[in-house]
């Protein structure tokens, strides 16, 4: 009897794995700056990008989105090619899933920075 070896693609498992970190350490600033924030609230730099009311957005969509939904997707990329013990059906796909993404997150983020610059110039 052989035995059957299996090749994963570990390859996109770590870059979402990456993206998760980062996107993780850019939410939990976020937020420890909201929370200090809380306790003084003069420390937003004088600047009014940073005020409370703008960085809570950030830290809140950081830390959804972007760190949970990449550890999600880590996760599934992982387990599921593990599970049914075969590759996924096409890297180049897992690839644009991955930059796709980041794509999201872009405009998400312009889109959140550009209403609160927005609101900013109406107020």
């Amino acid at each position: 009897m052989q035995v059957e070896k299996f090749y994963y693609d570990n390859k996109i498992v770590k870059m979402f794995a990456y993206a998760t970190i980062l996107w993780g350490v850019v939410g939990m600033l976020a937020g420890l700056l909201a929370a200090v924030q809380i306790y003084l609230p003069g420390a937003n730099f004088n600047m009014p990008v940073t005020t409370f009311g703008r960085v809570r957005p950030v830290h809140t969509n950081a830390v959804i989105f972007a760190f949970v939904g990449n550890g999600i997707f880590m996760g599934v990329y992982y387990s599921l090619q593990r599970l049914c013990k075969a590759r996924m059906f096409s890297d180049m796909l897992s690839k644009r899933h991955f930059w796709g993404w980041r794509a999201h997150h872009r405009s998400s983020g312009s889109n959140i920075a550009g209403r609160l610059y927005y609101r900013q110039r109406i107020c």
